[in-house]
């Protein structure tokens, strides 16, 4: 074990700071009342280049001064409210504007970098005599100090408040202060320190008051003239020792502590010892003789077995201790035919009452409901080993200790279950009368008939098409068919109907509409109702027929060139609308004379086509194929499925997490499509704690045999924690069953044993139940974190220092052929998890194995570091400096004996003084072979 000064950061301590107008001061400070209270400067303002009149500007001094703001302090030294500061520690404040403790002072420094700050820290004990509180017309809060408190006992000496008032800048050395003052704030403070020698267990009273008169009769309220401002003793202290009682001083701000027994951090770790785990620590005897149920006559009196915690030492083998066969058998089978009674009851009469029997932990989870010994799988394992079994109960104790915050948290995190699952039933009512229809009507329509009525979905119904990879509307699939889509518009299914417009036609020309051979399958097959043969041009000029009917062909790629040729129809009739037509046998006749008739017609369409369709190809294109009428009617019916579409607008309608259950078809739902949503409510925090309050002999057996001020090594549990855990997520199944949360009993609630919240990377330690399968128990393959090892440390150490710095750091071995730790960032291993255990126990784990963390593997292994935290500068004297019985240290009397200048000067400047009361930071490395049995 080494202990040595910590790395620290790099501050420069400067004894003053001047900032903006005050920077302009000329006059140095006499560090004595002979001095005027007000700063006077000569201002001069150019205008357009030419200088006007001087004028003399007076800045602010401390009797302008009736508060501060709480905003500027940025640290106090102990904290508000702590009831164990070290008494060899010196209080402080420290403020956000590097020159705050100047602000106000009328005067520069002087040779040496002097300068007297206008407040200080007070620092006063809790007595008679001693009064804090508001004042009727002070605006500040008042100290009093009257009899028997005495101001020399109680105050600082104003003599030496230049030595305590002192800037901190994040600077390597004085070359770059300038430019860290000039850079971010967060680069630089200001801090006050009083120098009172604090007694142990005693309470005090932190106050920041005035150190000038003048700013201690502004704070009460008092008149301050402006003669007393130009005074020669203007710059008198706010008090001396002689000052008579009582003393009344504005106090700008305060707080209280108490200290606490002597000891600094440095002074704690030295008293740390690195010894071996006790002998028995993590485990404990339970006698199995009187389980409460009956056992064979010959099972022997007082069987014990040891019954692990959650941690234990190094040396204990992975798996438990061997039982005996003789009475192993008899326990176990004798339990596993209780547990297993209400399983094999459901299982030979699913309809008989279910029997009552203890719990199978995490039947819901592996899907069984029996057990059997000597399997060695997760559920078998644990619900016939009593201490395994032991280990799950506690997990119930802690839930049912926290029911009802549990279950609050619970519904608090389901808040829209409810209304999301009403809203699923009314979709499964909605899905079994849709069905229904679907099945009963929709289904039996024929394929022409289904075409219309579905036709407005066309556009939104997706499936894939033959050949394709990817889905195309059914509008797309449509496209390029014979059957234009256009037929299955409104308007045409308006003129198509059976007693529409065009039926009413066809029964004026004496025609019956045929049932089979429907204008609409006509179209799909490309056909038109009375189309003259298609002929070569050749023969059209010899040819001439005589018709007495003229029809426009389907689609508009009517050969212009082709109505031209149709001379020669002497028959060619144009007829009313309405009247009778006589269609006469058609006959084709050779080289007739044209009618003017059919000349006219011939001409006008024509004409019309040459205008509307110019560009058209001369010859007509083949016929588009028919669309098979058939597969597209099986398309639109499962498109229009209620089972699929339902479950879609499920899952449009309510989103689940990670831990519910979709909306999906499952066996025990088949029926209906849609389930209820089932939720598992997830609690994050360390379950350790819970356990740890309801007994610590639960969590670490043996820890009253730890010694104090010791530091032990010892390794997780990965068995327990698993046991444990099963016992929590089952029994809060069981708690939200019972209060009516919708849940399968199957989730996983609780998924963290320790506490990872500080870790670089958090971690679950356990993965959810229902995909263990049939692992065994901890088995080191499938677990998600491994054998960690654990630092113990018995001491008030942190509790004293909670700031402090803890981690592991590798190794290395010294030309020597010793060890070292290494000074590599890169090597530092920072813990995985922490906790605490009353009255003083921390502990804390590393990802790391034992065999690693002591070198067993044959490399230099690891030191555990426990380090000051190096950030926060903290001033005072070592333990046991003498410093004569008096109440503050004095400037005059020289640095108490023992006291390291460290290159310093006593009494120079407040930088040397606060450069000579630092603490610096102590770490302390342990290697990890100490803290084990060898």
């Amino acid at each position: 074990m080494a202990t040595s000064t910590s790395p620290q950061a790099n501050l420069s301590l400067v004894p003053w700071v001047r900032q903006g107008a005050a920077a302009a001061i000329t006059t140095a400070d006499t560090l004595g009342a002979g001095q005027r209270a007000v700063a006077e400067l000569s201002a001069v303002v150019s205008v357009n280049g030419s200088a006007a009149p001087p004028v003399t500007v007076r800045l602010r001094g401390p009797a302008d001064v009736v508060g501060i703001d709480a905003n500027q302090i940025v640290r106090r030294d102990p904290h508000p409210g702590s009831i164990d500061f070290e008494p060899n520690y010196f209080a402080g404040i420290e403020f956000d504007r590097p020159d705050f403790p100047w602000l106000f002072t009328p005067a520069k420094a002087d040779a040496t970098g002097k300068l007297r700050p206008w407040l200080c820290l007070a620092v006063v004990r809790k007595q008679d005599g001693v009064s804090l509180g508001p004042t009727v017309d002070a605006p500040c809060t008042m100290l009093q100090i009257a009899a028997p408190a005495s101001i020399a006992a109680e105050l600082p000496n104003l003599v030496d408040s230049w030595a305590w008032a002192h800037s901190q800048v994040a600077a390597i050395d004085s070359s770059q202060v300038g430019n860290a003052l000039a850079g971010s704030p967060a680069l630089s403070l200001s801090r006050l320190l009083c120098p009172r020698i604090l007694k142990a267990n005693t309470e005090y009273i932190a106050c920041v008051v005035p150190t000038f008169e003048l700013g201690r009769k502004a704070g009460l309220g008092l008149a301050v003239t402006d003669a007393e401002l130009i005074a020669t003793n203007a710059l008198a202290p706010a008090w001396v020792a002689t000052t008579k009682l009582p003393l009344q001083l504005p106090v700008y701000h305060h707080w209280e502590f108490r200290t606490g027994e002597g000891g600094d951090f440095e002074s704690l770790v030295r008293a740390l010892k690195a010894r071996p785990p006790p002998d028995n620590l993590g485990r404990r005897p339970i006698d199995i003789s009187t389980p409460g149920f009956r056992l064979p006559a010959d099972f022997p009196p007082h069987v014990t077995l040891g019954l692990e915690g959650a941690l234990q030492p190094t040396d204990t083998p992975e798996t438990p201790a061997p039982w005996a066969d003789a009475t192993a058998k008899p326990f176990q089978t004798e339990l596993a035919r209780i547990i297993n009674a209400p399983g094999l009851n459901e299982v030979a009469d699913p309809n008989a009452d279910p029997l009552l029997g203890p719990p199978v932990y995490g039947r819901w989870h592996a899907a069984r409901s029996i057990v059997a010994r000597g399997v060695a799988k997760w559920l078998d394992q644990l619900n016939l080993d009593p201490r395994s079994r032991t280990v799950a109960a506690f997990g119930t104790s802690v839930v049912q200790a926290h029911q009802e915050a549990l279950m609050a948290a619970a519904w608090d995190q389901a808040a829209e279950l409810q209304r999301a699952n009403q809203r699923m039933r009314q979709l499964q009512l909605s899905l079994v009368v849709g069905t229904s229809l679907h099945t009963r009507h929709f289904a039996n329509l024929g394929p022409e008939t289904l075409l219309r009525i579905g036709a407005p979905a066309f556009a939104r119904l997706r499936s894939f098409a033959s050949g394709d990879a990817v889905s195309h509307t059914l509008v797309a699939q449509m496209a390029g068919k014979a059957l234009p889509l256009a037929a299955t518009s409104p308007a045409m299914r308006r003129i198509g109907r059976e007693r529409g417009p065009f039926t009413r036609r066809i029964a004026a020309q004496g025609l019956t509409r045929s049932t089979t051979q429907t204008w609409v399958m006509k179209l799909n097959t490309g056909l038109t109702f009375s189309t003259p043969p298609m002929v070569d041009m050749a023969t059209i000029d010899a040819v001439r027929a005589r018709v007495n009917i003229v029809t426009i062909k389907p689609y508009r790629e009517v050969n212009k060139a082709l109505v031209d040729a149709r001379a020669g129809r002497p028959n060619f009739q144009v007829m009313t609308e309405g009247a009778a037509i006589n269609v006469p046998q058609v006959e084709i006749m050779m080289a007739l004379p044209d009618s003017a008739a059919a000349r006219e017609f011939r001409l006008a369409a024509s004409e019309h086509l040459g205008r509307v369709n110019p560009g058209r190809f001369k010859f007509l294109q083949a016929p588009p194929p028919p669309m098979e009428m058939g597969e597209f009617k099986a398309t639109l019916l499962a498109q229009t499925e209620p089972r699929q579409t339902m479950v879609a607008l499920a899952r449009s309608l309510v989103s689940v997490g990670a831990d519910a259950v979709a909306p999906v078809d499952t066996p025990a739902s088949a029926a209906v499509g849609i389930d209820t949503i089932m939720a598992a409510p997830t609690f994050p925090q360390p379950m350790y704690e819970p356990l740890r309050d309801l007994s610590q002999e639960m969590l670490l057996p043996g820890l009253e045999d730890v010694l104090p001020d010791s530091v032990i090594g010892l390794k997780t549990n990965r068995r327990f924690v698993e046991a444990y855990m099963v016992g929590l997520n089952v029994e809060m199944a069981r708690e939200l069953l019972w209060r009516g949360f919708p849940t399968d009993q199957q989730g996983t609630c609780f998924k963290q044993f320790w506490d990872t919240r500080a870790a670089p990377e958090p971690r679950e330690d356990i993965g959810p139940l229902h995909l263990w399968g049939d692992r065994p128990l901890a088995d080191p393959a499938t677990a998600p974190v491994r054998e960690q090892f654990v630092m113990l440390m018995r001491s008030t150490l942190l509790k004293r220092y909670p700031n402090a710095i803890v981690f592991a750091v590798s190794g290395y071995f010294t030309p020597g052929g010793g060890r070292a730790p290494a000074d590599d960032p890169l090597a530092i291993v920072m813990p995985s998890f922490s906790g605490t255990m009353q009255p003083d126990v921390s502990f804390f784990g590393f990802d790391i194995t034992t065999e690693q963390a002591t070198g067993a593997d044959g490399h230099a292994g690891y030191y555990i570091v426990i380090q000051e935290h190096p950030t926060e500068p903290r001033f005072g004297l070592d333990e046991d400096t003498p410093t004569g019985g008096a109440s503050h240290l004095a400037v005059a009397g020289g640095p108490p004996a023992g006291v390291p200048l460290g290159g310093l000067q006593w009494g120079r400047n407040s930088a040397h003084m606060a450069g000579i009361v630092r603490q610096l930071p102590v770490r302390i490395s342990i290697h990890a072979s100490q803290l084990v049995k060898h």
